[in-house]
C-alpha cells in the first residue's frame, strides 16, 4: 500500500498535538507528505465564550497549536508538510477538503463520546467515516494525555 500524502484534521483541543504526533511518525515510515487541517470551530469560539475564555485565549490555542506544529515539523525534518486552517463545521470541512484535495490517508481524531452526549453533539469521526472517499485512520483522544 502507498501513502505518498496524508491528511492529518486537527482541531484547537490540546490533544491535537499527540494526534498530529502520530501522524508524522506514520508519515515518515511511509515517506509520504504531510498536509495539516485545522479546523476552527466557530461553535468552539461560542462555547469559549460561554465558559468564560477570552476570544484571544481561544485565538492562543490555536497559535499555541501551530507552534508545536513547526516543533514536530523540525523533529520529522525529513517529512514535507504544509498547513491549512478553515473555519466551520469541522464535518463539512474534512470532507470537503478531502474531496477537493488528493490524498491516501486522513487521520483524524474522536473524543469517544457515548450515549446521550455522542447523540446531542454527533461524531465528527463517525461522519468522515461514512463520507470520506479516502480511507480513515482515527486515533482515539486520550484523555490521560491532558
Amino acid at each position: 500500500m502507498k501513502m505518498k500524502s496524508i491528511i492529518i484534521a486537527l482541531d484547537e483541543s490540546t490533544y491535537s498535538q499527540v494526534i498530529a504526533r502520530q501522524g508524522f511518525e506514520l508519515a515518515t515510515v511511509f515517506k509520504s507528505t504531510v498536509t495539516i487541517l485545522l479546523i476552527r470551530n466557530n461553535e468552539a469560539v461560542i462555547n469559549a465564550s460561554l465558559a468564560n475564555i477570552s476570544i484571544e485565549e481561544n485565538d492562543n490555542s490555536e497559535e499555541k497549536l501551530m507552534i508545536e506544529i513547526q516543533e514536530l515539523a523540525k523533529i520529522f525534518d525529513t517529512i514535507e508538510y504544509s498547513m491549512t486552517t478553515l473555519e466551520g463545521d469541522p464535518m463539512e470541512e474534512i470532507i470537503r477538503f478531502v474531496t477537493d484535495n488528493t490524498a491516501d490517508l486522513l487521520i483524524v481524531g474522536t473524543h469517544g463520546r457515548t450515549g446521550l452526549d455522542h447523540w446531542i453533539t454527533g461524531s465528527v469521526a463517525e461522519h468522515v467515516i461514512r463520507h470520506a472517499t479516502i480511507p480513515v485512520l482515527v486515533i482515539p483522544y486520550n484523555h490521560q494525555a491532558h
